[in-house]
């Protein structure tokens, strides 16, 4: 298994962008394209799955996981809104690495003692959403209407899956496995 494993993830990772801002998924229509922005960057898929993950692994009611999730999905559409307005600017893509291992040790610190540090934690990855928006602003193609919502749904199905494995799986150790994929996307980059 541990092989199989390897294998799919260098597979993976070798058709990855060569850097966070770079990959495809605009050549179709708005809709369409903005349906699969988030999953053919690895960056934004990771992202989406980790913060769905943990959201799944904590100790809250299905509304309050609802509502973490419409947060980080109204910061995310901000972000998009801003950077389709204001275009590229440097740190994005700093911010977006940084968010990577953000969520990872937001996983983590779910299993700790102090509920004060899961939130503010909780509270710093949705924040983060908004740079990963503010990259798919800046790439956004066609229509912003129709590619935000494309953009929306494809982002919401990715947290929501990450939120039924965290649910499955909650363990501490999913941190491990995000900062692995996140490690893995940026030494191929």
């Amino acid at each position: 298994m541990k092989s199989t494993f390897v294998k799919i993830s260098v597979a993976a990772l070798s058709l990855s962008p060569a850097v966070a801002l770079a990959h495809p998924g605009h050549d179709s229509t708005a809709f369409t394209s903005g349906l699969l922005h988030p999953v053919t960057g690895i960056d934004h898929l990771i992202m989406l799955v980790a913060f769905g993950l943990l959201v799944g692994c904590l100790t809250a009611t299905k509304k309050q996981k609802l509502g973490l999730l419409a947060s980080a999905l109204i910061t995310l559409m901000a972000g998009l809104l801003a950077g389709k307005v204001f275009g590229l600017v440097s740190g994005v893509e700093l911010a977006i690495v940084a968010s990577l291992f953000m969520v990872s040790l937001a996983i983590w610190q779910v299993f700790s003692v102090s509920q004060r540090m899961v939130k503010l934690a909780v509270g710093l990855c949705i924040g983060m959403m908004f740079f990963h928006g503010y990259a798919h602003g800046v790439e956004a193609q066609g229509t912003l209407g129709q590619f935000s919502l494309g953009m929306a749904l494809g982002a919401s199905a990715l947290m929501a899956m990450g939120t039924q494995l965290g649910q499955g799986l909650a363990s501490r150790w999913l941190s491990v496995g995000v900062a692995t994929a996140s490690s893995l996307f940026l030494m191929a980059a």
